[in-house]
């Protein structure tokens, strides 16, 4: 046996065995009241109390039932800290509680003066709670006679009282606001959570109830909220219903109920109790949030959760997302800076490089484009200005070609023109020749009868008489011929002359023709004068007959001479007018692809006044951005044409002419309420 003392000790001791006697200090004499000491003895043996008594001396004299149930129940405990321990009754009784005591003098002093009686406490055994109430006896006469000593196992009841004082201070340190009613739902707690929100949120809540206070709704009917009390009571009055669930809305508040059963430590239903959870903020931040969303996948990043409202996580929470939207808005906005400043054209604009993770590469990200897009236009702009400079060459020599081009297409017109007169021309004298031919034939065939005339002369003499007239005929034959070879020989002098240097030789033979014709003429004139005089000189004829025999052989050959010349000329007319023909085919030939080439050369030089214009447009396109390295768009002074300002004949196409690139752009761009009870 332990007992606490004071100063809440342990103080252990063993005792002696003792006789069994039960009913060692009651005999069968009556009491006062008129029992009899059995009819208390067995009052106190049937009592459900552990009841001991000792006497003065700290002997057990007795112990009820319920003791030595008790002592039974807890013996293995006792006897380790006691060995020789046994919960019998020849063991108890009799037996001195000093044993049980480290300082016995401490207790027995403790136990001496009645007044400091009825003493209570509570001694632990090895986690064994067991309280201990120490009475005095005092007998008939007054005396103090000895003690009575319950005892009591309040190891669970403990336990239970140390349990519920937790979950008292849990609910009443819980920042969950908490209700409770009984089964009429009379408010019976209401946890400081709650009461701090209801007080916070009173004004709103007078608006919806009047008179409505926070601190005065303990102790008044649930009912106080409700529209329709009998559809609330027909929940919280079954539990089966329960936990049960709803939001409520009191004007702009709204809060989130919930209904659980509260059961006794028999699992009977002792009334419900109300979480409250206030989502006003939660919901209001929720729309706003759902606003930010819908304009923010709109492209509108301008606008805030208003927090000023708020405490606590919806305050920082609303916090956070302004600052994040403040985070994304700072490098999107400058972004958007730099790159209307790209879109204007100024590329020596970019991104701060202060920004991390994602920022940070999207800066680097415009940056490099930046810089990648600034060098291609310093190049494209250097190309641009070089191929406008070639492109201004190209043209100028391209209308310095064209209008070469057209000058020679036009003496090529005129050169196949002469050449078609010459054509003609040549096809004349090559008749002509063919007609002198006829005629030098004819001549050498008269020449020829002539010498047949002479030599018949030479024979018969005497007939000359006769023959006169035939002479005389003959001579004017001759004289015309001779005539008309003048003319003819004259004739081909001048197409000797027109024909130059390879007429040369046949002018020769023409004058030698001419000088032949003449002196025919002559002999002609002198033969009339012979036969005039004929008659008188038929002696000095005969002579003369024979050196004129002599005469008309040299004739006939000069005539066969001038004959063969004459045809080589009209065989050379008629070779050279096939030449000319295939000069004047040639030139035809060349006269057309020269037309071609005129047209190509004015088509060329249009693409390449096109490709000028667009070279410029090209770097006037480009001298819209705005870098560092910008290149002057240099003009070239176009060079002088050398060819003459000749109007072609020709019929020319103009080159189908590009469009210009346009310029850019300067910038480019329902709630369930079951409640019902607000």
């Amino acid at each position: 046996m332990a007992f606490w003392n004071r100063k809440q000790q342990v103080v252990p001791q063993f005792v002696e065995p003792a006789k069994e006697s039960a009913t060692s200090e009651f005999d069968e004499s009556e009491t006062q009241s008129g029992l009899s000491n059995y009819q208390l003895l067995s009052a106190l043996n049937a009592a459900q109390t552990a009841l001991m008594m000792i006497d003065r001396d700290f002997r057990i004299t007795y112990f009820n039932n319920q003791t030595l149930k008790l002592l039974k129940q807890h013996e293995t405990l006792f006897r380790s800290v006691w060995p020789d321990f046994r919960a019998e009754a020849d063991f108890l009784q009799g037996y001195c509680i000093d044993h049980f005591h480290l300082n016995p003098r401490h207790q027995r002093t403790m136990l001496a003066d009645p007044s400091h009686l009825p003493y209570t406490t509570v001694i632990n055994i090895k986690g064994v709670k067991i309280e201990l109430i120490v009475g005095a006896i005092i007998d008939d006469r007054g005396s103090y006679i000895g003690n009575t000593l319950e005892w009591r196992d309040v190891t669970e009841e403990l336990l239970r009282d140390q349990q519920i004082g937790r979950l008292a201070s849990a609910v009443e340190g819980m920042t969950t606001n908490l209700m409770m009613a009984d089964k009429e739902g009379i408010i019976q707690y209401l946890n400081p959570a709650l009461l701090q929100l209801l007080t916070h949120r009173e004004p709103e809540l007078a608006q919806a109830f009047p008179g409505f206070k926070a601190a005065e709704l303990v102790g008044k009917n649930i009912d106080i909220f409700h529209k329709n009390p009998a559809h609330q009571r027909s929940i919280i009055s079954n539990p089966e219903r329960l936990p049960f669930t709803s939001m409520i809305k009191v004007g702009s508040l709204e809060f989130n109920l919930t209904c659980i059963a509260m059961r006794d430590t028999k699992g009977e239903y002792i009334g419900p109790a109300l979480q409250w959870v206030d989502i006003t903020e939660q919901r209001d931040g929720q729309r706003q949030v759902e606003s930010l969303i819908q304009k923010a996948i709109k492209g509108d990043l301008h606008d805030r959760i208003n927090t000023s409202g708020y405490n606590g996580f919806m305050r920082e929470l609303g916090d956070g997302i302004n600052n994040l939207l403040n985070t994304l808005v700072e490098p999107l906005g400058q972004c958007i800076t730099v790159m209307s400043r790209v879109a204007e054209g100024d590329l020596n604009t970019s991104m701060s490089e202060e920004y991390q993770g994602e920022f940070g590469r999207l800066a680097s990200a415009v940056n490099a484009s930046i810089v990648n897009l600034r060098n291609m236009v310093d190049k494209i702009t250097v190309s641009s200005a070089r191929v406008a400079t070639a492109s201004t060459e190209i043209a100028d020599g391209n209308n310095d070609l064209s209008q070469r081009v057209e000058a020679q297409a036009s003496n090529l017109e005129e050169t196949a023109a002469s050449m078609e007169e010459i054509t003609a021309t040549v096809r004349q004298n090559a008749d002509n020749a063919k007609d002198a031919n006829l005629l030098a034939t004819d001549a050498a065939k008269k020449a020829a009868r002539g010498g047949e005339v002479v030599g018949e002369a030479i024979s018969a003499m005497g007939a000359i008489n006769t023959a006169s007239k035939k002479i005389a005929d003959i001579i004017s034959v001759i004289d015309e011929i001779a005539f008309q070879t003048n003319l003819l020989a004259l004739n081909a002098a001048v197409e000797a002359a027109r024909a130059g240097e390879q007429g040369r030789g046949f002018a020769v033979v023409a004058g030698e023709v001419r000088n032949l014709a003449q002196r025919s003429a002559g002999a002609a004139k002198e033969i009339k004068g012979l036969i005039n005089d004929s008659v008188d000189k038929v002696n000095e004829g005969s002579r003369l007959v024979n050196e004129s025999g002599s005469t008309l052989k040299e004739i006939v050959e000069a005539v066969v001479r001038v004959s063969d010349l004459i045809a080589q000329i009209a065989a050379s007319s008629v070779e050279q007018s096939t030449g000319i023909d295939e000069i004047n085919r040639a030139i035809a030939a060349m006269d057309e692809m020269t037309q071609q080439n005129a047209s190509l050369v004015e088509e060329t030089s249009a693409a390449s006044q096109s490709l000028k214009d667009e070279g410029k447009e090209l770097l006037n396109l480009m001298n819209f951005f705005v870098t560092e390295n910008n290149v002057t768009t240099f003009e070239r002074k176009p060079r002088q044409s050398t060819s003459p300002k000749t109007k072609p004949v020709v019929s020319m196409h103009k080159a189908p002419i590009h469009q210009a690139l346009h310029k850019m752009p300067a910038r480019a761009a329902e709630e369930g309420d079951e409640w019902e009870e607000f």
